[in-house]
């Protein structure tokens, strides 16, 4: 009984030390069509907004799909981010 407490004690310390360091992690992300730049951490918080272009020069359609795909880009690359920060977590045997 001790024991799976300690071991939860740990865990419950170890995701506390990844949540700071997902929080502290950034990357900047361009959008395919290189209108737009963010910047997010490893916890998936949009940290800044850049807009990289004349908007006047898009469509309304282009703006929109240029965003939506930076969106999706940056959670993929948050998540991947966010995966191998929490890949020592297997290791706890609980």
């Amino acid at each position: 009984m001790f024991d799976n407490l300690k071991k939860l004690m740990e865990l419950k310390k170890t995701m506390t030390e990844v949540k700071k360091r997902l929080d502290e992690m950034v990357i900047k992300v361009e959008s395919p069509a290189k209108n737009f730049e963010m910047t997010i951490s490893g916890s998936q918080q949009v940290k800044e907004m850049k807009v990289l272009t004349d908007l006047k020069n898009l469509s309304k359609e282009e703006a929109e799909k240029d965003l939506a795909e930076l969106f999706n880009k940056a959670v993929r690359d948050s998540q991947a981010m966010a995966a191998q920060a929490m890949g020592g977590l297997a290791n706890l045997g609980l």
